[in-house]
């Protein structure tokens, strides 16, 4: 019996087999990532999207493919376009640890430290980007919440002295290039080292978070800013407010605060002052403490700015002690 002799198979096929292997083994190392692999076209239109994508934006690939890349990305066109900016100055056309935030099917936010780079062909043509971002939401959640420990007063839950300063100095800069006004309340506690004394520093922690409370609840919230200055002084910075607004807000707030704080003896004093045209903010600070222990002392139509801020306190009302 004549044995024949296995015979090789055809090139083509043996290139064909290892094609398809190699285009399965990319595939099992995709669908296992995590991460969130991504292709487009070099219009922008996404041509695949991977598992871990889908599982990172809770979008299914199958409503993903075929729209524009940018409808995910918060910023849309103007994210895209920065990205393609950077793909472009990049001497390997490639953008590494872009940081950018990807909007999900809920329509919650993602932060994703992408590396993205061109797709080229086989003579070197651009013929598409490929994307791949790392969720890193847990990472920025957490730098915030430190950043936030950093210039928040643990007691009371506002802003401390020390981003006081850091804010007065980026106000007043913006309030100067903008030609716009910025004023500052200082705020006092009277008494309250007595009450503090003789009814327990529980006692006295209850009146500050309550006076920062009621701060909190009467000043714009997206605009003005409330601080604890130290101990039983409190700080307001207002931007885009004259000296005349600024009295008016110091009065709501001492009026506010006048319940809790007179049932243990408290009383409230305050002064106001408006940022110089020279910008000095330590003239601000030192012209509001005086306007306050002006109040303190019991004198009146104290003069921070000429007669403006006189006018002021005039149309307020004179300011005395609640």
């Amino acid at each position: 019996m004549t044995t024949l002799a296995a015979r090789p198979s055809p090139p083509l096929i043996a290139l064909s087999t290892d094609f398809i292997r190699a285009k399965e083994y990319f595939e099992a190392i995709v669908a296992s990532s995590g991460d969130l692999i991504c292709t487009t076209d070099v219009h922008g239109v996404v041509m695949y999207f991977s598992p871990g994508a889908e599982q990172m934006l809770g979008r299914r690939a199958q409503d993903v493919v075929g729209r524009p890349a940018y409808d995910f990305y918060e910023g849309g066109k103007q994210a895209a376009r920065e990205l393609m900016r950077l793909l472009r100055e990049s001497p390997d056309g490639r953008a590494r640890n872009h940081e950018m935030r990807l909007i999900c099917a809920d329509g919650a936010f993602k932060h994703v430290n992408l590396s993205a780079s061109f797709l080229k062909d086989g003579r070197g043509r651009v013929i598409g980007t490929l994307g791949i971002a790392q969720d890193i939401s847990a990472r920025v959640e957490l730098e915030a919440r430190l950043r936030e420990m950093t210039r928040t007063d643990d007691l009371t839950g506002i802003y401390n002295q020390r981003y006081f300063h850091d804010r007065l100095r980026v106000e007043a800069a913006r309030a100067l290039r903008q030609k716009r006004k910025l004023s500052m309340i200082l705020f006092d506690l009277d008494g309250f080292k007595q009450v503090n004394d003789r009814l327990g520093h529980q006692q006295g922690d209850r009146i500050l978070r309550a006076f920062a409370a009621s701060l909190n609840d009467n000043i714009r919230r997206e605009v003005d800013t409330a601080f604890r200055y130290g101990g039983d002084e409190f700080v307001v910075l207002l931007p885009e407010t004259a000296g005349v607004g600024a009295v008016r807000v110091a009065r709501r707030v001492a009026a506010a605060a006048k319940t809790t704080l007179s049932r243990d003896g408290v009383s409230t004093s305050w002064g106001v002052a408006e940022l110089p045209r020279s910008g000095d903010v330590s003239a601000l600070v030192r012209k509001a403490d005086a306007a306050m222990f002006a109040m303190k002392s019991g004198r009146k139509g104290v003069r921070l700015r000429g007669t403006d801020l006189a006018r002021a306190f005039a149309v307020a009302a004179k300011p005395a002690k609640i």
